[in-house]
C-alpha cells in the first residue's frame, strides 16, 4: 500500500479587486494629510554641478510663520549649501560679466587674480 499526499486545503480563490471610484481617491487623498513640508534638494546637472533647491513652508516652526520669514530662512540654507558646493569655476553664485561681457573673477572684486 503506498501512502497518498494529503489533500491541500481548499482555500477560495481570492475575489477580484473591486475598482476605487473617483470619490473614493479623492477621498483617500484628502485622509492622506497631503501638507507639503520644507524640504532640500540636491541634484548635479550634466556637468557635474550640484543644483540646489530649498523649499521653506510658512507655519511648519515657530521661527517660519511668514513668507519674509520664509525666505530669511530659504537664503540662508540655499547660501550656506552654494558655499558648500561652490560651481567648477570657483563661482560660490552665478557667473558674473562685467559692462564689457569679460568674466569677473571668482570671488568679487578684491579676489587675487
Amino acid at each position: 500500500m503506498s501512502a497518498s499526499p494529503a489533500p491541500a486545503s481548499q482555500e477560495p480563490p481570492p475575489e477580484p479587486r473591486k475598482r476605487l471610484t473617483l470619490s473614493e481617491i479623492v477621498e483617500a487623498l484628502l485622509q492622506r494629510g497631503g501638507r507639503e513640508h520644507s524640504s532640500v534638494t540636491l541634484t548635479r546637472n550634466a556637468k557635474g554641478e550640484t543644483q540646489i533647491e530649498v523649499v521653506v513652508r510658512t507655519g511648519e516652526s515657530p521661527e517660519v510663520e511668514s513668507i519674509e520669514d520664509a525666505e530669511t530662512k530659504a537664503m540662508d540654507v540655499f547660501e550656506r549649501l552654494r558655499a558648500r558646493y561652490p560651481m567648477r569655476d570657483g563661482f560660490v553664485g552665478s557667473p558674473i560679466h562685467d559692462a564689457s561681457g569679460v568674466l569677473a573673477q571668482p570671488g568679487g572684486d578684491d579676489a587675487p587674480a
